[in-house]
């Protein structure tokens, strides 16, 4: 009997090791920015969001590339991809790792910190941002998260429109959904 309790948990453990030790790739979602102007607002998207989390090791690597990122405004486009250096530096990338847990099993909305290298147009500095995770079924998490940042400190120059610049205060949102590899 003592024999079959300690296979027993083992077996246990090694389940919610298993649990903690999986991979999980982004199926669908948006990557997307807020500038402000003055007199406007304009937004930023794409739906061309690219990475993984590694619960086991406690990483996560998201990448956009830049040129999938639009406006709505093909001109503007232009520029942006002008003032970031698109083609020297193709993609915007956040590595870094889980401060805290993720607990597969307890149900709902759990908000954690990941601390990690942002890179923008060829500068990146650690940051920390706030991410929202959910299963959402077995297999299938929900990540969402939104951060700002000052585009001068990516050395980036304030872009302007006649006499308008725009605010160096920008707003940054992922909303993916992954599912385990």
């Amino acid at each position: 009997m003592g024999k079959n309790l300690i296979c027993l948990l083992i077996l246990l453990l090694a389940s919610t090791i298993f649990l903690n030790a999986q991979e999980y790739v982004v199926k669908e979602g948006s990557a997307s920015f807020k500038a402000k102007t003055p007199l406007i607002s304009y937004e930023g998207i794409s739906n061309d969001v690219k990475g993984t989390i590694d619960f086991k090791a406690g990483t996560l690597t998201f990448s956009v590339p830049v040129k999938f990122i639009k406006t709505g405004n093909e001109k503007r486009d232009e520029h942006m991809y002008e003032l970031v250096e698109a083609e020297k530096y193709p993609n915007v990338v956040f590595k870094g790792k889980f401060v805290g847990g993720f607990n597969f099993k307890r149900n709902g909305t759990q908000s954690v910190q990941a601390k990690g290298d942002f890179s923008l147009a060829g500068t990146t500095r650690q940051i920390n941002i706030p991410i929202n995770l959910e299963v959402v079924s077995e297999g299938t998490i929900q990540l969402n998260t939104s951060w700002s940042l000052l585009i001068t400190d990516y050395n980036l120059e304030r872009p302007s429109f006649a006499f308008i610049k725009v605010k160096d205060k920008h707003f940054l949102r992922v909303d993916v959904l992954l599912k385990e590899k």
